[in-house]
């Protein structure tokens, strides 16, 4: 008997001992779980970093316009629950011995690869330089002549980068009154950050290195957590509510809390038996990675429809996210003829409206018993118009005339460094290796008057690619020519939905005779639309509305609007576009699909480039200029891989393209001749200079 009771003791020791290594050793107990247990498990984050020196690259804006481009709304709802709940959870992880910090903590989210940013401008020195802030100096751009103006941006609770509080007195959705709502702005995804030997830099407009997928992840756990561990809901509840509320405030609040966790596992259980019927299967989007196109299309023409509960109806309109890219940069973009890699989209309020409505702008999409109230919505027209100003500036070859100009090689910030500093001799040379090797693509530089001089056929400003509305036109490379991987290139030329009737969505008559598309629309008629005329015509009513809403005069609506149009790219071919070259040492990983890591491998022939390497520690190498090729990830780095396993390429994944192999281009996938490594250091060189 003695025996008996003894052994059960043992077991339950163990089994108590085991309990405790999960909850305090998550990691570490990972992979010996079952995968329907690990899932339970906090997302893994890399280590947190605390700077010796925090800096913000000087790129033509003061700090106030940094600051409100940060965090002022868009009018989303990026993440399912009210602002004030968002600020209440606490982070998804269990202990014995300690509370968990808060989900909100600015130190956990810049695990995910948020940057921390100050409450308010008006804070002490001391602490605005913690921030890499620092500076006076107020400006705004000049608006278009309309009763619109930019609302104030609001981070009194000190979120990071990108993080926004969205106030909707009435959802659009039923005309009930609403709590405020936690959204991401553009800044979260266009927000670059590099750290170096103790040196954090950030830029604005630049690929952020952020992972959304743990935030999600986190935000899910969390909730969970809260309805199942002990004492959670009890202090969960005392933040949102105080700790006299009522115990019928306190079950409607769990209630509530319940609701929204049953919802994300039912979507979740859908989209996983959708793509199993269909087929498909997400490509990791990880650090720096996201298939943003695809992410909008499930957002608009599924989950805002009604997702799971739409049944057969809807299954056609979700598609799984292959096609993740690196966010792409924004300066001088908003001169660019055409927008996204793919060159698809024309007009910038259309391409901003349907941004917001990607992360998360609450919209109805049902319309009421008389449909007036369809596709009203919480965008904030204001803050997008101002932010594509702000972006612009007035003269694409003038700072003094505004806009955001890409950040400078930093050297100065390193003067005793040999690793950053550039040879006057190899940027000589690297200028000649540009002409003949980059500038067929890329055009001339933005701001390098001795290449102007040298080479005036070539200089941008005289460039065959300006247009008579003042826009570039950017050389648009066949898929198959570039060679690179064709996946993004599809998402809006071959997914199809299904547009509800009521939509009344008619792409002839609203794109068609609204902006005289003409030959440029495709043959699409009914309700099966090809994704990417489906999104432009319902954004264009959705950006229209929102001006009904604001009682915008024509005229103000002409502004507003500008002078593109809304029309597809009459290109019958998939492309990508090249942009130009300013600010490419900050856009690391390279390709659109962000599968090389740094221009030393980019320079080098495809086929000798890394297949695999680590994403999320942020640290930089000046002189191959980007992200180690390193296959070893510390704990909570994400890894890219070309192929899986099985040896089986990944979707989306293809390291090939763009290559300098061989004697001259003309080959798919060849751009160039052979470098040597004189001259590929030179061109290098040179390419941190722009």
């Amino acid at each position: 008997m003695r025996k008996a009771v003894w052994l059960v003791f043992v077991l339950l020791a163990a089994c108590a001992s085991g309990l405790v290594g999960v909850i305090e050793f998550p990691e570490q107990a990972r992979p010996l779980l079952p995968p329907s247990t690990a899932v339970l498990l906090p997302p893994p984050l890399p280590a947190p970093k605390r700077p010796k020196v925090v800096r913000w690259l000087d790129q033509n804006w003061s700090e106030a316009d940094r600051f409100w481009s940060h965090h002022a709304s868009q009018g989303t709802a990026t993440l399912p629950i009210p602002y004030d709940w968002f600020m209440a959870l606490e982070q998804p992880g269990l202990s014995i011995f300690f509370t968990p910090g808060l989900l909100s903590d600015s130190d956990y989210l810049a695990r995910m690869g948020f940057i921390p940013s100050p409450k308010t401008l008006n804070a002490g020195k001391k602490e605005l330089q913690s921030y890499g802030y620092g500076q006076a100096g107020v400006s705004r751009p000049v608006a278009p002549t309309t009763s619109l103006h930019w609302a104030e941006a609001d981070n009194r609770d000190g979120l990071p980068v990108g993080f926004a509080r969205t106030k909707v007195p009435v959802d659009p959705r039923d005309g009930k009154p609403s709590l405020d709502r936690i959204g991401l702005t553009c800044a979260a995804c266009h927000t670059g950050h590099i750290e170096y030997k103790g040196a954090s830099l950030s830029f604005d407009g630049g690929p952020a290195m952020l992972n959304l997928n743990a935030l999600e992840r986190a935000v899910s756990l969390s909730l969970f957590y809260t309805l199942k561990a002990p004492g959670r809901f009890e202090r969960f509840c005392n933040r949102v509510l105080g700790p006299q509320a009522s115990a019928d405030d306190r079950e409607k609040l769990r209630a509530g809390l319940a609701k929204i966790f049953d919802s994300i596992v039912v979507a979740t259980r859908a989209s996983y038996a959708l793509k199993d019927a269909k087929g498909q299967e997400d490509t990791p989007e990880n650090f720096g990675r996201l298939d943003a196109l695809n992410r909008i299309g499930n957002r608009l023409f599924y989950e805002d429809l009604g997702g799971p509960a739409g049944g057969a109806t809807l299954a056609p309109n979700f598609h799984a996210t292959d096609a993740p890219v690196r966010f792409p940069a924004l300066w001088g973009a908003s001169w660019f003829a055409l927008a996204e890699y793919d060159s698809s989209i024309e007009q910038p309020l259309v391409r901003n409206v349907g941004e917001a409505l990607g992360v998360g702008a609450l919209i109805d999409l049902d319309g009421g018993p008389d449909g007036k109230k369809l596709f009203a919505s919480t965008v904030a027209l204001e803050n997008l118009v101002w932010i594509e100003d702000l972006l612009r500036g007035g003269d694409f070859f003038s700072p003094e005339a505004g806009g955001l100009r890409a950040p400078k090689w930093p050297a100065a910030l390193f003067p005793d460094d040999p690793a950053w500093k550039v040879d006057p001799a190899r940027i000589e040379k690297g200028r000649v290796l540009y002409a003949e090797l980059c500038a067929g693509c890329h055009l001339g530089p933005v701001d390098d008057p001795a290449f102007d001089k040298a080479y005036p056929d070539k200089a941008l400003r005289h460039s065959d690619g300006w247009m008579k509305n003042g826009t570039l036109k950017l050389r648009e490379i066949p898929v198959a020519v570039v060679g690179t991987d064709p996946a993004q290139s599809q998402v809006l030329r071959s997914r199809m939905i299904e547009a509800p009737s009521r939509f009344g969505l008619d792409p002839r008559q609203d794109l068609g005779e609204a902006w005289n598309c003409g030959a440029a629309l495709p043959d699409a008629s009914g309700t099966a639309l090809p994704f990417g005329v489906a999104l432009m015509d319902a954004v264009d009513h959705i950006a229209r509305k929102s001006m009904d809403q604001r009682g915008l005069t024509e005229d103000e609506r002409k502004a507003v609007f500008g002078p593109r149009g809304n029309c597809p790219n009459p290109e019958p071919m998939a492309v990508y576009r090249a942009r130009p070259l300013d600010g490419v040492w900050a856009l690391a990983p390279y390709l659109h699909n962000g599968s090389v890591p740094s221009l030393y491998w980019l320079l080098r022939p495809a086929d000798q480039r890394p297949r695999k390497f680590c994403l999320g520690a942020r640290d930089y190498d000046p002189r191959r200029v980007g992200y180690p090729a390193d296959p070893s990830c510390a704990p909570g780095e994400t890894l890219f891989l070309e192929t899986d396993d099985m040896g089986r390429r990944i979707k989306g994944n293809s390291t090939a393209g763009h290559s300098f192999e061989g004697d001259s281009a003309g080959r798919p996938g060849v751009v160039g001749r052979a470098l040597n490594d004189d001259e590929r250091n030179a061109l290098i060189d040179y390419l941190k200079t722009l």
